[in-house]
């Protein structure tokens, strides 16, 4: 063996010998003195943070029907069944809709866009729901308007 290689061995057992100084130089209360916690503190919720309270369901939202004999029919079942309104839909009779957008108005009332399939022709249409108490009201956007009660059981 050469000194060449005696040299290379010689020189990487001091460098692990200083190594292993410097971690010992490193004392058991310096690393339990370090904190566990992150110190970021997180960020107060703001005026934009969601609130966390769970969206109210639309009060136009249920089935209804133009006579509370027609209530047993299942809604867009036939002419004269009920129609319903749930969970971003408006199902009528021949016709299931897409509820696009519902804003509230002043009075209590909501206008909304509806994107209707009906014997296979998409259509856009608006029309304007009133809620007062089991009575509503929708007048489409031709003006016509129909009166219906809302259907036991239905919230």
């Amino acid at each position: 063996m050469g000194t060449g290689a005696m040299t290379d061995r010689t020189t990487l057992r001091a460098g692990a010998f200083l190594a292993a100084l410097a971690v010992a130089a490193c004392s058991k209360s310096d690393i339990n003195d370090q904190p566990i916690e992150p110190t970021i503190e997180p960020a107060a919720p703001g005026e934009d943070t969601a609130p966390l309270t769970p969206p109210r369901v639309p009060v136009y939202y249920g089935v209804w029907a133009v006579d509370k004999e027609l209530c047993d029919l299942a809604p867009g079942s036939a002419a004269a069944s009920p129609i319903a309104f749930a969970e971003g839909e408006f199902i009528g009779f021949e016709n299931r809709c897409r509820i696009d957008a519902a804003q509230e108005g002043t009075e209590g009332g909501y206008r909304i866009n509806l994107v209707c399939m009906a014997e296979g022709v998409e259509t856009v249409e608006t029309v304007d729901v009133d809620v007062d108490g089991e009575m509503l009201r929708i007048r489409r956007s031709e003006g016509a308007e129909t009166v219906f009660v809302r259907c036991e059981g239905e919230d």
